[in-house]
C-alpha cells in the first residue's frame, strides 16, 4: 500500500519515458525489416556488379579483335622493332633499311654569346620540298610564307624565341661547338616536304651579304644558297618490304603493312626479318580474366546464399530463388558441350568445374589449346544458326547474363521490389513516429495532470493533520 506523505512529487519524465519504450517496440521492429532491405539491396549491388564484371569478359571472348591478338618480333631490334595489332597477318617480312627519314637542320656561324647583337628586320621562312635527288627547293603552295619581324637590336637569343612562336614548322635553338654560340633551325617534322628556305629582308639593306640578319639567309638543295650550314636534309625514309620499294616521311611506318607498326632505327646491310604470330600470352590472358570473374562472381553468390548449421548464420541472400536459379544457370551453360568438334567442352580447353562451383584453368592444357586459336575461338564465338541457339559457349553465357542485367531485368526487378518495400516501411516509420509523438505528448499531460493532483492532496491532507494537532494539544 503506497501512503501519500506532505508533499507529492512524482518522477513524469521517468514514467513516460519507460512507458515510451513499450509504445516504441513496433518502431524499433519496422527499423529492423528497413536495415534488412538495405542490406539485401547491396548485396544485390555487389552481385549485379560481378555477373556485369563477368559479362565483359564473356564478351570479350566473343570479339574478332580479342582472337586476332598477334605478337611481332625483329631479328634485330635495334635496326627495325615491329609492333602487332589485333588482325596483323600472321606471316613473315623482310625488310632493308636503305635510309632514314630526316629533317632539314642548319646552323649559323659562331657568335660570341647568346647576347650578341644580330641586327633587325625580317625573316620570311618558307616550307617545301625536295625533290628525289635533294637538288631543287619548291615551296608548298598550301603553307603560306611566315613573314618573323626582328626588331633593330635583337640579340641571337632574341632572333631563337621569334622563331619559336612565329608558329612557322621550324624549332631554333642555341648550341656552344667550343667556338662560340650557333643559331640551329631544324623542321618541326621529317621528311623531304619538311625543307625550309630563309630569305631576308635586312634592315642595313644588305640581304645577301653576311652581315647583319642575313647571316641567316639559306635555300636548300644544290642550286641553293645562303649563309648557314646545312648539317642535315630534309629527306624521306627508303625501306623494301619484301622486296618492294616503299617511301615514309616518318621513321615509324603504319599502314605499310596490315595493322603492323615498324620502326626503323637505322640503315641495314642485311635484310631484317619480322615475325608476326598469334599472341599467346594476351589469349591466355582473357581466357584467365574470364575464369577469375566466373569465380568472383560465384564466390559471391555462395556467400550470400549460404547457411550454417553450427551457428545458424545464413547469408544475407539465402533462399532466395532469384539468386539460386542465376548460378544453376551459370553452371548449367558451362558444364555443356558446344558442338562436336574439339574442343567442345571447358574441360577440352584446360578449364574444370570444380565441386564447388569454381572454375580451375590447367595453363599448360590451355596453352596447348591455344596453339590452334581459331578452334578455341570457335568454341567462344560460334555465331549460332538457330534463335534456340546462340552460338559458342560465351555466346550462350551473355543470352543468360543479358536479360538478367537488362535495366528492366531480374536483377533490376528484384532490387525494385525491394525499393519498394523500403519506401512503404518508411512511410509506416513516418506514421509511427507521428503516434508516437501524440502519445507522448498525451502521457506527458496525464502524468503531470496526476502529479499537480497529488500535490493538492498532500497539501490538503497536511493540512488536517495541523488541524487534528491543534485540536488535540487544547
Amino acid at each position: 500500500m503506497t501512503t501519500i506523505g506532505t508533499t507529492s512529487s512524482i518522477d513524469v519524465q521517468g514514467i513516460v519515458s519507460q512507458l515510451m519504450q513499450i509504445e516504441q517496440r513496433p518502431l524499433q521492429s519496422l527499423q529492423k525489416t528497413m536495415t534488412g532491405i538495405e542490406t539485401k539491396l547491396s548485396a544485390f549491388g555487389k552481385l549485379q556488379s560481378a555477373l556485369a564484371s563477368f559479362q565483359d569478359a564473356a564478351r570479350a571472348l566473343t570479339r574478332a579483335d580479342t582472337w586476332g591478338a598477334a605478337t611481332a618480333t625483329s631479328s634485330d631490334e635495334t635496326s627495325v622493332k615491329a609492333t602487332a595489332e589485333s588482325g596483323a597477318i600472321i606471316g613473315g617480312y623482310s625488310i632493308e633499311v636503305a635510309r632514314l627519314a630526316q629533317r632539314q637542320t642548319v646552323a649559323s656561324g659562331a657568335f660570341a654569346d647568346s647576347a650578341t647583337v644580330i641586327g633587325g628586320g625580317t625573316l620570311r621562312l618558307r616550307m617545301g620540298a625536295l625533290d628525289a635527288g635533294g637538288t631543287t627547293f619548291t615551296p608548298d603552295a598550301q603553307r603560306p610564307e611566315v613573314a618573323v619581324t626582328i626588331a633593330a637590336g635583337a640579340t641571337l637569343a632574341d632572333v631563337r624565341n621569334a622563331i619559336n612562336t612565329a608558329g612557322a614548322g621550324i624549332t631554333a635553338s642555341l648550341v656552344a661547338d667550343g667556338t662560340g654560340q650557333r643559331l640551329m633551325l631544324r623542321s618541326a617534322d621529317s621528311g623531304a616536304a619538311q625543307a625550309f628556305a630563309i630569305a631576308v629582308d635586312d634592315a642595313d639593306g644588305g640581304n645577301a651579304d653576311a652581315a647583319g640578319l642575313s647571316a641567316l639567309a639559306f635555300t636548300p638543295g644544290s642550286a641553293g644558297a645562303g649563309n648557314l650550314l646545312l648539317t642535315q636534309s630534309a629527306q624521306d625514309a627508303r625501306v623494301t618490304v619484301n622486296g618492294l620499294e616503299v617511301s615514309s616521311s616518318s621513321n615509324r611506318l603504319t599502314g605499310v603493312i596490315e595493322n603492323l607498326t615498324i620502326d626503323i632505327r637505322r640503315t641495314t646491310t642485311t635484310p631484317i626479318e619480322v615475325s608476326v604470330t598469334s599472341d599467346g600470352e594476351a589469349l591466355r590472358g582473357s581466357l584467365e580474366a574470364f575464369v577469375e570473374s566466373y569465380n568472383a562472381a560465384n564466390k559471391l553468390i555462395t556467400e550470400q546464399l549460404r547457411y550454417d548449421p553450427a551457428t545458424k548464420a545464413a547469408g544475407v541472400l539465402q533462399g532466395n530463388q532469384t539468386v539460386v536459379r542465376i548460378q544453376q544457370q551459370m553452371r548449367e551453360v558451362l558444364r555443356a558441350t558446344v558442338g562436336s568438334a574439339s574442343p567442345n567442352s571447358l574441360s577440352a580447353i584446360g578449364i574444370e568445374l570444380q565441386r564447388d562451383g569454381s572454375l580451375k584453368m590447367d595453363a599448360t592444357r590451355s596453352d596447348a589449346a591455344l596453339a590452334d586459336p581459331d578452334r578455341v575461338e570457335a568454341f567462344f564465338a560460334a555465331t549460332g544458326t538457330t534463335s534456340e541457339d546462340p552460338g559458342g559457349l560465351a555466346r550462350r553465357l551473355l543470352a543468360r547474363l543479358d536479360p538478367i542485367l537488362a535495366s528492366d531485368g531480374t536483377i533490376s526487378n528484384a532490387t525494385e521490389s525491394l525499393r519498394a518495400r523500403e519506401h512503404s516501411a518508411e512511410q509506416q516509420e513516418e506514421r509511427l513516429n507521428a503516434r508516437l509523438t501524440e502519445i507522448e505528448k498525451r502521457l506527458l499531460r496525464q502524468y503531470t495532470a496526476l502529479d499537480a493532483n497529488l500535490s493538492q492532496i498532500a497539501g490538503s491532507l497536511a493540512s488536517v493533520q495541523s488541524l487534528v494537532a491543534s485540536t488535540d494539544n487544547s
